[in-house]
């Protein structure tokens, strides 16, 4: 950008390193981080009050430089042009992607860091990589205060333009030990497709907590604060996590107004943007099961449609039990959790391994365990721990065997709390909807022989669709002693 100075000379201003579209909560975070770490940064919003407001209270503190017009904007930063795009996922980021590329030149690099399908991740890369456009999308967890101070970030799409966003990135990320947590997982929508089992993942764990916090409720009769203090007290230990530690904080936070804690103002219906779901429907479609983030959806769904169904309290008959605090079992809570933690783990790790050679995404699971250690909404003592057992691997072996085997000895102990755990919960009338998913998984993938020959030899039974057996090779078809005729 040329800027007129005394004598009518005209002299080249600072380019910025990168670009910003998109100015909400996370953009403006992100921003704001690549700014601390010493990167020029312009910044755009399709409504230039948002991009007033931002740079009048924190983007001109940081020396970021806004822009009103769309071209002024691209002009701004130094080429390789790299633009972060931040907006709703979907139709919104193709539009943005049409506006800047046909101001765009070969070898310039955009980043959509939103929340995006990795199906439309896949879709944009190879529409821009013929035009010279390198396409990176980056799934971006641990929120605003993640995106401000150094989040986890899963890259996919063109090698080379991360190769140009690589230096900005480890220096933005999360660390662990110094280590930055950001990781190249491959072409295409590779970095979608995990961030969106980090989403999956996310969703069981949260559900788990929050059939631990109705338990410990409604069976022990334990107040709101009181589980607060025993989350806090379970952080600190080896369900040491960034969940935890908020399940904690929120338990214990009162509203100014009422002096209530909070979390009981709150109308019980939990939101979803749609990640979860498509975790579930990735997991289908890859033949991997993931029973406890499905569950955990579903649970998000039943939470909304009870005013439809008006049948709440129909079965809510039972007399809950009160309990002091020293009465209530808190080991049977804490053992059935950890329980719930590496299932959910490692259900979402089994996802990311079939997906990245079914999707010829090519990449190690372990890697993902690596950059969940720090800034995620994942992070946990037992993901560094998974990250430890997973690395030294062969990265074609099942991730499932490997976690499993680690902690055999921790699941035969801890499985007797759990089934406790649901004796008590199904006796009282209290859905447990992910503990009880994650005991069946363990079950079944344990078990020698399960009940699915009956299934099969039903379905040869009405459609003739063979069976093997297990004393001879080759595929069998019974008339099962019915004369079939015309």
């Amino acid at each position: 950008m040329l800027q007129k100075i005394r004598g009518g000379k005209k002299r080249e201003m600072p380019r910025s390193d990168v670009g910003v579209f998109g100015l909400g909560v996370m953009g403006e975070s992100i921003a704001l981080n690549i700014a601390r770490n010493g990167y020029g940064v312009s910044v755009y919003n399709r409504t230039p009050e948002k991009t007033r407001k931002f740079i009048s209270e924190r983007g001109a503190a940081r020396g970021i430089q806004g822009y009103y017009d769309l071209t002024e904007f691209i002009r701004s930063i130094a080429r390789p042009r790299k633009i972060i795009i931040f907006v709703k996922a979907g139709s919104p980021v193709d539009e943005v992607i049409s506006l800047l590329t046909s101001q765009l030149e070969r070898g310039d690099v955009l980043i959509d860091c939103g929340n995006s399908h990795f199906r439309d991740s896949d879709r944009r890369y190879k529409i821009l990589s013929p035009q010279g456009i390198h396409f990176l999308g980056i799934g971006v967890s641990g929120g605003e205060e993640g995106a401000l101070k150094g989040p986890s970030m899963m890259a996919g799409g063109s090698a080379e333009g991360y190769s140009e966003m690589r230096e900005i990135l480890d220096k933005i990320s999360a660390k662990y030990e110094g280590s930055p947590c950001v990781a190249y997982f491959g072409e295409g929508g590779a970095g979608h497709f995990v961030k969106i089992i980090h989403n999956g993942i996310e969703y069981s764990i949260m559900q788990s907590i929050a059939e631990a916090y109705q338990f410990l409720s409604l069976v022990y009769g334990l107040g709101t604060e009181a589980i607060g203090e025993i989350f806090d007290e379970f952080n600190r230990g080896e369900l040491s996590s960034f969940l935890m530690e908020a399940a904690s904080r929120v338990l214990l936070f009162k509203d100014e107004e009422t002096g209530t804690p909070l979390v009981e103002l709150i109308l019980d219906e939990a939101e979803q943007k749609g990640t979860g779901l498509w975790t579930s429907q990735a997991a289908m479609e890859l033949g991997v099961p993931a029973p406890s983030i499905e569950e955990a959806v579903i649970a998000r769904l039943i939470s909304t449609r009870r005013k439809i169904y008006s049948v709440t309290g129909l079965l809510n008959g039972k007399n809950y039990p009160t309990a002091s605090e020293k009465e209530a079992d808190i080991e049977l809570v804490r053992d059935t959790l950890k329980l719930c933690f590496i299932t959910s783990y490692i259900q979402g790790l089994d996802i990311l391994h079939e997906g990245s050679s079914t999707l010829r995404y090519g990449f190690d699971v372990a890697e993902a365990a690596r950059v969940w250690r720090a800034g995620c909404i994942i992070r946990s003592r037992i993901i560094h721990e998974i990250y430890l057992i997973l690395r030294d691997r062969n990265p074609s072996a099942s991730p499932v065997n490997e976690v499993l085997k680690h902690y055999s000895e921790n699941i035969k102990t801890n499985i007797s709390s759990t089934i406790k755990y649901i004796q008590l919960s199904l006796s009282n009338m209290i859905p447990v909807p992910v503990t009880c998913s994650i005991l069946n998984y363990l079950y079944s993938i344990t078990r020698k022989r399960l009940p699915a020959n009956l299934i099969q030899a039903l379905r040869d039974y009405f459609g003739a669709h063979t069976f093997r057996r297990i004393d001879k090779e080759g595929q069998f078809h019974s008339n099962w002693g019915r004369i079939i005729s015309d």
